[in-house]
């Protein structure tokens, strides 16, 4: 048995149930427990139609497998069907298997495969580790991403509690001033 990642191949999964829980415990900073994790993707992996079940198109779920058919890695993303763009949500990898960011690169195949074949426009890709990212041909986006959170207490992000400025209603009678 070899821990080689050229070796390892990519299969989308129709169940979450193939992925190990050490992998996805694994991800960092996650917003999302393990066990909503498994509800999600039991819920998104698989969607009824006129032809019956199949794969969802919109929620990718693939995992690495080795020779064995043990999983050592895995990979979620969805596309967005209006824009034509991936968003990569999470991607974990068995330790063994990281080779200084070799797997890195053979996400970065993956996707680029999948955007071609599917005439998608753009990948991006939620990550604490953007320098990482940027080695294998990632480039941070014109876009931010902007977060608000309220927090258990009803503080805001700025720490003021409620609203920061006083809602006006709309009155259909009013006219605005200009």
């Amino acid at each position: 048995m070899s821990n080689e990642i050229e070796e390892l191949r990519w299969v989308r999964a129709f169940s979450p149930e193939l992925i190990p829980k050490y992998l996805v415990e694994q991800v960092r900073d996650k917003s999302y427990t393990v066990d909503d994790f498994y509800k999600y993707q039991s819920i998104n992996c698989l969607m009824n139609g006129k032809e019956g079940t199949t794969l969802n198109p919109f929620n990718h779920l693939y995992v690495m497998a080795n020779e064995e058919n043990m999983v050592k890695g895995f990979l979620w993303f969805v596309i967005d069907p209006l824009s034509k763009e991936v968003l990569i949500n999470t991607f974990s990898m068995d330790k063994e298997y990281w080779h200084g960011g070799k797997a890195v690169k053979r996400l970065t195949d993956h996707v680029k495969e999948i955007i071609h074949k599917l005439k998608l426009t753009k990948v991006y890709w939620l990550t604490n580790y953007p320098k990482h990212s940027e080695r294998h041909g990632f480039k941070r986006s014109k876009s931010v991403l902007m977060e608000y959170k309220e927090m258990s207490n009803g503080q805001d992000n700025d720490g003021r509690f409620g609203a920061s400025r006083k809602h006006q209603h709309a009155h259909s009678g009013a006219a605005a001033a200009v």
